[in-house]
């Protein structure tokens, strides 16, 4: 018999190939807060709203994507300016991504545009483009789909580097903060509910199923000998 092909030979590759294979497993995991009436108010008169989340046992340890859902409204139909709004996300009081400034404003038009608010998804790579530039027909529309969030610091600016991007490589687990103002007293604003979308790497095992896998692999080479002799 070929030794490579010997039975416990070919357990044990199988072994590793599936524990390395669920060492390099990417998962994705969605977490979604509603929110609505006084809670989700937000202030005219420019006072943030911070909600704060706290995510613990993901089992992701290194982000590749995060993904913002935001449902976020006029209090009545057609109340709502969405040039108005600034929205961002920050994990853990560092890492800040801006989804909303104000969109629609430029050097020429300081106001920005006029419909009643999102109901979107966030992605960096979402094929609608920069959400920024996103003017729905009617003032009491709302705008749906996946969306690039807006990025930039400064609204009349087309330089965007407060992506979703900046959270990738990081843990899951820890507090996440959604921070919203309305900048201007034109509309009102309020927040049904938003969510969360993780992917990225699980954690690798810990060095006492690192021990757990070589006793394996020992006592069934142990094995094997004996068998051959």
């Amino acid at each position: 018999m070929n030794s490579c092909s010997h039975p416990l030979r070919l357990a044990i590759a199988a072994l590793l190939s599936s524990w390395t294979t669920a060492c390099a497993a990417v998962v994705s995991q969605t977490f979604t807060f509603p929110v609505g009436g006084s809670a989700g108010a937000v202030s005219d008169a420019g006072i943030p709203l911070t909600l704060s989340q706290t995510i613990a046992g993901s089992g992701i340890t290194t982000l590749t994507e995060v993904r913002v859902g935001l449902n976020l409204r006029g209090t009545t139909s057609g109340s709502g300016w969405a040039g108005d709004l600034y929205v961002s996300l920050n994990r853990a009081g560092v890492t800040t991504s801006v989804l909303l400034n104000q969109v629609g404003v430029t050097g020429s038009n300081p106001a920005g545009f006029g419909f009643d608010g999102w109901n979107v998804t966030f992605r960096d790579n979402a094929p609608n483009g920069d959400i920024h530039l996103a003017q729905p027909a009617g003032p009491a529309t709302i705008l749906t789909g996946e969306w690039q969030p807006d990025g930039r610091l400064d609204p009349a600016s087309s330089t965007r580097s407060a992506l979703l991007a900046g959270f990738n490589g990081f843990s899951a687990d820890t507090a996440w903060h959604l921070t919203l103002a309305d900048l201007n007293p034109t509309g009102t604003m309020s927040l049904q509910s938003w969510s969360l979308t993780f992917t990225g790497f699980e954690a690798v095992p810990e060095p006492g199923e690192y021990a757990a896998v070589a006793g394996v692999l020992v006592g069934g080479f142990a094995l094997w000998r004996r068998q051959r002799r």
